[in-house]
């Protein structure tokens, strides 16, 4: 039974995985592939219903095929067995050219042999003694085993020098086939009462000491004289192979009901999680939504007296800034571009709650028309600061969302020029086609990023120390992150000392 209970083993821990993993990942695979949580759970078990059914069903067709198929071995073995312990004696008597035996009512002379001059004798003591032949040896012989052990033999001609030898049909389809060259003839017949008979025969082949009895009918050494045939029946076998199967059916039984109970407790238990599950979510969503309402009323509330702050400095320099010394005018500058962070910043937190509540639209484009309007967009600062660029001339096409595609490229280009340094010469896209992604990178060669910071830059809010005295929000990457996560991907970075930092966006070719 090692081989069913590997599979049931198996089989549990699957379906376990399936249905009890952790309803992050539930949420986060389960939710792409169903529509409801529960009719998804709910195919999951029929499926585990019938897989484990189906297996239960091919484990028990294979034990049962193996255990008619012992029975019949051992039957077959014990036809051979007593084949060949015939065979031992009609090769001994055949050698020895017959016996004699007293002649008896039951052993008369037999008038086959009576062309042999001394097919019968007397002993000096004046006893009568008739000669066997090796076949009417071994009629005698297999009598007496079926009387013994109910195990029939049988040794047969189709030119018969003794009528009691005589084929049956059976035998004679089988002496039909050995004229034709088969070795042996195996088979399982059914007798007039009904029950099961394993019947065996095999081919006589003549040799010189069968010349002796035989050589009249024709027959030369090497031909096919006759059969020697064993039959018994198989019913105690059958009886042993019954007791087997019950075992058998009820082993299988037994391990289908304690499959289906793990399959009903995985059911319930994650129908409960689900609940649980769909609960906190949403309950999140509600919390998601006040925060969402909130974080647009804090924006509209914020950045209208930023606005109007940024508007009457602009006006107060403009009109009286003639008045003010050099302190004053620096303090309105500091105004100004106080105003104009407040502003971007603002705008770059509904940018990024609007990726996240919002679907993306995806479509059929050319990567290389988002590289050049990127690169339009930065073509000043790129000649200002006389910084080649550098994009594959061969990209295929990509399904998703343009604009956020285009959002991508302009944070990874904006950050290079930002926060690259005066040491920033180049910048390189490069793409790479995976199984599974399309995976875009941006190499810029100026500043670097430790380890750590490459782990975290794509954290909200998140600032590389170095770069605390150049204005940004925090949140470009944190956009980034979220538009490949929509679109079945991940971002990553990489930095080496001396070499820049590289930017890595992979999105799924299955969009």
């Amino acid at each position: 039974m090692c081989f069913f209970a590997e599979a049931f083993a198996l089989f549990v821990v699957f379906y376990l995985c399936v249905v009890c993993r952790d309803a992050n990942v539930t949420m986060g695979i389960w939710n792409k592939i169903y529509n409801n949580d529960l009719q998804s759970v709910q195919r999951v078990t029929i499926l585990a219903v019938f897989g484990w059914s189906f297996l239960c069903s091919l484990s028990g067709y294979f034990y049962v095929d193996m255990e008619k198929g012992r029975t019949m071995e051992l039957a077959q073995k014990e036809a051979l067995t007593i084949f060949n312990k015939d065979q031992a004696f009609r090769l001994w008597g055949n050698k020895h050219g017959g016996v004699y035996v007293p002649e008896t009512k039951e052993t008369p002379p037999n008038p086959a042999l009576s062309h042999i001059p001394e097919r019968d004798i007397v002993t000096p003591s004046g006893k009568r003694l008739t000669l066997l032949n090796p076949a009417y040896m071994m009629r005698q012989i297999m009598e007496q085993y079926e009387e013994l052990y109910e195990v029939k033999g049988h040794i047969t001609s189709l030119k018969l020098l003794n009528e009691k030898n005589a084929p049956d049909d059976w035998e004679k389809r089988a002496l039909a086939k050995f004229e034709q060259g088969e070795k042996e003839v195996f088979e399982i017949v059914q007798g007039d009462d009904g029950e099961s008979w394993l019947r065996l025969m095999r081919p006589m082949i003549t040799n010189a000491f069968c010349l002796k009895c035989h050589a009249a009918q024709g027959y030369k050494a090497g031909d096919v004289r006759g059969a020697v045939g064993v039959s018994f029946s198989m019913a105690p076998y059958q009886a042993l192979e019954a007791k087997a199967l019950r075992v058998i059916y009820l082993s299988h039984i037994l391990f289908w009901l304690l499959g289906l109970l793990v399959i009903v407790f995985s059911f319930v238990h994650g129908k409960r999680r689900l609940v649980e599950r769909n609960t906190t979510q949403q309950s999140l969503e509600e919390s998601f939504e006040k925060i969402k309402l909130f974080a647009y009323s804090v924006s509209h509330d914020l950045k209208n007296p930023v606005v109007s702050i940024h508007g009457l400095t602009k006006l107060l320099e403009k009109h009286y800034g003639h008045l003010f010394d050099e302190k004053g005018s620096r303090y309105c500058q500091q105004i100004i571009r106080s105003a104009e962070q407040i502003t971007k910043l603002v705008e770059q937190i509904n940018i990024y709650i609007s990726t996240k509540e919002q679907p993306i639209d995806v479509e059929v484009l050319d990567p290389k028309d988002i590289f050049a309007q990127v690169r339009q967009e930065h073509s000043k600062a790129l000649n200002d600061r006389s910084i080649t660029w550098h994009e594959p001339e061969n990209i295929p096409e990509v399904t998703a969302d343009r604009l956020a595609l285009l959002r991508v490229f302009r944070n990874f280009v904006d950050n290079a020029l930002k926060y690259g340094g005066e040491g920033l010469a180049h910048i390189d896209i490069a793409y790479e086609k995976a199984p599974l992604l399309h995976i875009f990178s941006v190499h810029n060669d100026g500043a670097c990023l430790d380890p750590e910071a490459c782990q975290k830059v794509f954290e909200l809010f998140a600032r590389e120390v170095t770069s605390q005295n150049v204005s940004g929000s925090g949140l470009g990457l944190a956009i980034v992150k979220e538009i490949a996560e929509l679109h079945g991907g991940k971002v990553w970075s990489e930095s080496e000392t001396g070499k820049g930092v590289t930017f890595y966006f992979a999105i799924s070719r299955k969009l």
